[in-house]
């Protein structure tokens, strides 16, 4: 009898064990795959959607031919935003929803090339893009890096600016009405009834914005000086090169 209850609790503790290395195996094994998956460069891969993701949804963002020339590393980090944002999404009252205007002759107006913190990262520009919302009389600017990471951001309400960026050194109003070189690449935008130059702050670590006095402005006050030799049309754009993509 001793020795069938002694069998008896050989198996009972048996089969514990085995149960035991099951759970722990199953945890470990379930603990190895998000990790995997956490740190797949190609799922997350600083702010670039997977190339799976950009596929999928770049004909839903970049309606129209005027957006071909923008390098797929800078779409990828665009599909990125929208969908870390639910842009995409159809449902509700559409509220806080953004997309790329379909303007044809306007889309070229809404993105811009620079060196804008001057860190470009892997020797690329930064870009500057605006978005539309839904109501299509607010936007919102966003700065990236070219691997995507969000260096700005800002809602405009109730006005759809266009803008361009412009090389350090170029000549603009900084806090008064003396013309002063940029101390880096900057950024125009063109309001309907005013004109601003963003350019980062180093000490501040943001982006400032700075007041570019019209010709009407200037005189006005003859104590003022020239115009600043930077406009949307006027400013250069870095265009990257569009066959280079990030790996």
């Amino acid at each position: 009898m001793w020795i069938a209850v002694l069998a008896v609790l050989i198996l009972i503790a048996v089969g514990v064990f085995v149960y035991d290395a099951g759970i722990k195996d199953g945890f470990t094994q379930a603990l190895s795959n998000d990790v995997e998956y956490a740190t797949d460069a190609t799922a997350d891969e600083h702010g670039l959607a997977t190339m799976q993701d950009y596929e999928y949804w770049k004909g839903a963002t970049f309606r129209i031919s005027e957006y071909d020339n923008i390098p797929v590393n800078y779409k990828r980090a665009i599909v990125k935003i929208f969908m870390d944002n639910k842009y995409y999404e159809k449902d509700g009252d559409g509220d806080g929803q953004y997309h790329l205007t379909s303007i044809k002759d306007r889309a070229p107006k809404i993105y811009a090339f620079g060196n804008f913190t001057g860190r470009s990262q892997e020797g690329k520009p930064d870009m500057a893009f605006l978005l539309e919302k839904q109501d299509f009389q607010s936007s919102a600017l966003f700065v990236i890096s070219s691997l995507g990471d969000i260096l700005y951001w800002k809602e405009y309400s109730s006005d759809l600016p266009i803008i361009n960026s412009f090389k350090k050194g170029s000549k603009i109003f900084i806090d008064k009405t003396e013309l002063e070189p940029s101390p880096l690449d900057g950024i125009i935008i063109q309001f309907k009834y005013n004109k601003d130059a963003l350019v980062y702050n180093g000490q501040l670590k943001t982006f400032e914005p700075y007041h570019q006095y019209t010709k009407e402005e200037l005189e006005a006050d003859p104590e003022e000086g020239d115009e600043p030799d930077v406009t949307p049309e006027e400013a250069t754009m870095q265009q990257p090169d569009s066959s280079q993509t990030a790996e």
